[in-house]
């Protein structure tokens, strides 16, 4: 009995059994390949982040998550990638959907973050340069109330258009956006318009309740000076028809009036051409105004009656007179000249 062929058919089998096997544990394995390097990264969560999974370059497989660790309150992840990309300061990693199973990766792109060294084999991507994971069921839950009310096509389009999103395709935000609004015009209208009430008569109601003192003073003071109107009223009835009365002479002295001003202001040439002409004239005038106006003022403030005294007194009753007057008064005086009184010097 030959067993060569039971033994080659065995044989066959063992290498094809090995050499899938090989394949499924290099496919589970999902490792890098030629040379590496080695960085970290901290999240604040890393939810459904498990080690193995992709590191992920604008999409593009570069690496895989060697390690989960906690530190504290804080989550830090370790990598490796291609020894051929370089990592920055500027380099910012972010747990990313990368199916709706749940399946995430870890997604490397640049950021502004005006760090542009380059990041050395074994740095670390600091808190302020992450993006954590997002629990996509948390948010679906939150969904539920709607979702009961809804139809099963509404709800498969915005789960659809979330998973999407999360993904990063662009179209799907507006998608997202379009269907969300679709069901907050059914609900959001009246919602919002009484919450809008509400929020503004709280916020009036607390304006008043801190103003209550000041409301009530103004009340108080309003009330008195309506009750000291009240009380006044006949006077002030009275006076309103005085008021009148004056009004009324006012306009008719006006209406008198009326006319000689029209003629004063219109006529011609008027008193600015006669102003121009006599301007010489004006100018003495108000020159002398100052002095005329200080004699009369001391001629008149004794009281009601002119009060004026005479200094010098001059008569020329003949013309052969007035040559011997000041010899006289020259003779009559020890200095042979006129003496005034105290009053007049």
């Amino acid at each position: 009995m030959s067993y060569r062929k039971p033994l080659i058919g065995l044989a066959v089998f063992l290498a094809i059994s090995l050499a899938l096997t090989w394949t499924v544990l290099v496919t589970l394995q999902r490792s890098v390949q030629g040379s590496t390097k080695s960085y970290t990264a901290v999240f604040t969560d890393v939810s459904g982040l498990t080690v193995g999974d992709d590191v992920r370059m604008a999409g593009v497989r570069v690496g895989r998550v060697d390690s989960i660790a906690l530190d504290g309150t804080l989550a830090r992840v370790s990598f490796r990638v291609q020894d051929d990309q370089v990592m920055y300061g500027n380099t910012k990693a972010s747990i990313t959907y990368q199916n709706i199973i749940g399946q995430r990766y870890l997604g490397l792109s640049l950021g502004n973050y005006n760090d542009p060294r380059v990041l050395p084999n074994g740095g670390e991507i600091p808190l302020s340069h992450t993006e954590p994971s997002f629990d996509i069921s948390l948010l679906l839950n939150g969904f539920e109330p709607l979702f009961s009310v809804l139809d099963p096509k509404q709800v498969d389009n915005i789960t659809t258009a979330i998973v999407q999103a999360l993904q990063g395709n662009a179209g799907s935000v507006t998608t997202l956006v379009a269907e969300t609004s679709k069901i907050a015009e059914s609900f959001a209208g009246p919602d919002r318009i009484l919450g809008d009430i509400i929020v503004n008569l709280d916020t009036i109601v607390r304006a008043l309740a801190q103003q209550s003192g000041n409301i009530g003073t103004v009340i108080t003071q309003a009330r008195t000076i309506f009750d000291q109107l009240s009380n006044k009223r006949a006077q002030l009835m009275n006076s309103l028809d005085s008021i009148s009365s004056v009004v009324g002479r006012v306009s008719t002295i006006v209406g008198n009036v009326q006319p000689d001003l029209q003629q004063l202001l219109n006529r011609e040439p008027g008193f600015t051409k006669h102003f121009l002409d006599k301007k010489d004239a004006f100018d003495y005038f108000g020159s002398n105004l100052p002095l005329m106006l200080k004699g009369i003022a001391r001629v008149s403030q004794e009281g009601a009656y002119v009060n004026a005294y005479v200094c010098d007194f001059n008569v020329t009753l003949m013309p052969a007179l007035t040559t011997l007057i000041p010899t006289i008064v020259s003779m009559a005086t020890p200095a042979g000249r006129p003496t005034h009184s105290e009053i007049c010097r």
